[in-house]
């Protein structure tokens, strides 16, 4: 195959049929908004314990998982395209691609689940990486597992990869491209919605590096490395602290007006038990005239 053919080969399997940029685009809002919210159940109910926004970003995102789906797009694309061969290709893949590969529909799944298992893999630990060395931060911690590697990878969350690569190669994938044909014939609605998105997501990247930068220059002092997890939760325990704080307060002033007229109460009822209704100061205990001295006096001169 020359280059020319090879190039238009490439332009026509990922941009021709499937929208290349856009449909990469609405991948990558999908992947990160669904791996964050298998993140926060995975927090709540296995890891932590409890609710908490996980990853580096405030928003409901995590570019890691909106890279992997691109990942799994993009090998699929290319590895239907050019290694499978058009009569081994199940039917639920032949409304989308044309392949012009020679390899059996069995062959090219092999290839596919090992490439992508490594790939995201991989992804994994350049990110990991990324944020370790660059920022001294650590958003996710796989040192007590077996077999993993600086505590950024490890062979049960890799099996778990392969395991997302077989669902989706053999399940999702056809549904992917059906989706993304529906939106790419609507796109003139959803352009707005693209672009606000982005822009949200361009402000919360550039407020989270910016505190990242704070905590690397701390971290980099200590010489340690941040758990951003922790850190995050130490923020919303001191933040929830200090609501708490605001509101025994806040109670505190509401019920001082309260308490003020019981005192009142109070005063006026131990002031009727002495004489004039006038109420002795410690000083005056010799002439402290209650009902009772009184009495205790009255039966000494009876003596």
């Amino acid at each position: 195959m020359s280059i020319n053919n090879l190039v238009q080969s490439v332009e026509i399997t990922i941009s021709g049929p499937f929208g290349t940029f856009l449909s990469y685009l609405y991948l990558f809002i999908i992947g990160s908004f669904i791996g964050w919210i298998g993140e926060v159940i995975f927090r709540r109910f296995f890891s932590m314990k409890r609710w908490i926004n996980p990853g580096f970003l405030k928003g409901p995102c995590l570019p890691l998982y909106g890279f992997g789906v691109c990942i799994l797009h993009f090998f699929t694309t290319i590895f239907l395209y050019f290694l499978n061969d058009f009569r081994t290709l199940p039917s639920y893949y032949s409304n989308f691609i044309e392949p012009k590969g020679t390899l059996p529909f069995y062959l090219t799944s092999l290839i596919f689940i090992i490439v992508v298992g490594i790939s995201l893999t991989v992804l994994e630990y350049i990110a990991g990486i990324i944020f370790v060395k660059g920022l001294r931060i650590k958003l996710w911690d796989y040192s007590k597992m077996k077999g993993n590697i600086q505590g950024l990878i490890c062979p049960l969350f890799s099996a778990i990869r392969v395991l997302v690569a077989i669902i989706y190669w053999f399940l999702i994938g056809p549904f992917i491209f059906d989706f993304l044909e529906f939106l790419n014939s609507h796109l003139w609605v959803l352009t707005f919605f693209i672009g606000g998105y982005y822009s949200l997501l361009l402000l919360d990247f550039i407020k989270s590096v910016m505190l990242s930068i704070k905590l690397r220059g701390q971290a980099k002092e200590l010489k340690v490395v941040v758990d951003f997890e922790r850190f995050k939760l130490s923020i919303k325990n001191n933040a929830e602290n200090e609501k708490a704080k605001a509101f025994i307060n806040s109670i505190k002033e509401s019920a001082k007006p309260i308490k003020e007229k019981f005192s009142e109460m109070a005063t006026n009822v131990k002031r009727h038990m002495y004489i004039n209704n006038e109420i002795p100061s410690e000083t005056a205990a010799d002439v402290d005239e209650t009902p009772r001295t009184i009495l205790k006096k009255k039966n000494d001169k009876e003596d």
